[in-house]
C-alpha cells in the first residue's frame, strides 16, 4: 500500500492547492503558536475554497472552548493534537464526526503520529513503529533524502512533513513535489 502524505504548516491558498495538485493526501494548517500559525479566519477561507481537500487542524495545548470554536467554524477533516490536554479531546472531536490524529499515548485516536521530541522543528529522531493497532504516520526530520528509507523500513500508513519541504522557512513547491513523488513510489 502506498503511504499517504501530509504537507503540514501550509499558510496560504496557493500552497495548499499546489500541494494537493502534486498529490498530497492531506494539508495541515497550524492554529497554535508557531512560525507556521495562521488565524482561524484564514484557515476557514482556505478550507472552504478547497472543499475536496482533506485538511487537518494542527493544535497544541488548545483549551476545550477554543477547540470547540474551531470545530464549529472550520470544516476540517481531522484534528491533530500535540501535548496533553486536560480534557478528552479525542471524544470532543469524535462527537463532531471528525477524525483524530494523536500520539501513541492517545489510545483512541484514529491515527497515531510518531513525531520527534519537538514537533515542527524538523529534528531527526529514532523513527519506530508504535505499539498500537491503528494506522500510523511518521513525522520529524523527514526530507526527500530520507523518506524512502523510512517508508521501506517502517511501512507507515502515512508520512507528515513540514520543514523538510521548506527553503528558508517558506514552503518550496519543488521540494513538495519531490517529497510526494519519493514517498508515493514505495509500496
Amino acid at each position: 500500500m502506498t503511504p499517504e502524505v501530509k504537507i503540514c504548516g501550509v499558510k496560504n491558498f496557493d500552497t495548499a492547492l499546489a500541494a494537493y495538485e502534486a498529490g498530497a493526501d492531506y494539508i495541515g494548517l497550524v492554529l497554535s503558536p508557531s512560525s507556521r500559525q495562521i488565524s482561524m479566519d484564514r484557515a476557514r477561507d482556505i478550507v472552504t475554497a478547497l472543499p475536496r481537500v482533506r485538511f487537518v487542524a494542527v493544535v497544541r495545548r488548545m483549551p476545550r472552548d477554543i477547540l470547540e470554536m474551531v470545530l464549529d467554524r472550520v470544516p476540517f477533516w481531522a484534528i491533530q493534537y500535540h501535548n496533553n490536554a486536560d480534557f478528552d479531546w479525542v471524544k470532543v472531536v469524535h462527537d463532531y464526526g471528525l477524525k483524530t490524529i494523536g500520539t501513541q499515548e492517545e489510545k483512541d485516536s484514529d491515527i497515531i503520529l510518531m513525531d520527534g521530541p519537538e514537533p515542527g522543528t524538523g529534528q531527526v529522531w529514532n523513527w519506530q513503529r508504535p505499539q498500537r493497532p491503528q494506522p500510523f504516520w511518521i513525522a520529524g526530520g523527514l526530507t526527500v533524502d530520507n523518506v524512502g528509507h523510512v517508508i521501506r523500513c517502517l511501512q507507515p500508513s502515512g508520512v507528515d512533513v513540514s520543514s523538510g519541504v521548506e527553503t528558508r522557512g517558506v514552503k518550496d513547491l519543488q521540494k513538495i513535489r519531490q517529497f510526494i513523488k519519493e514517498a508515493k513510489q514505495w509500496q
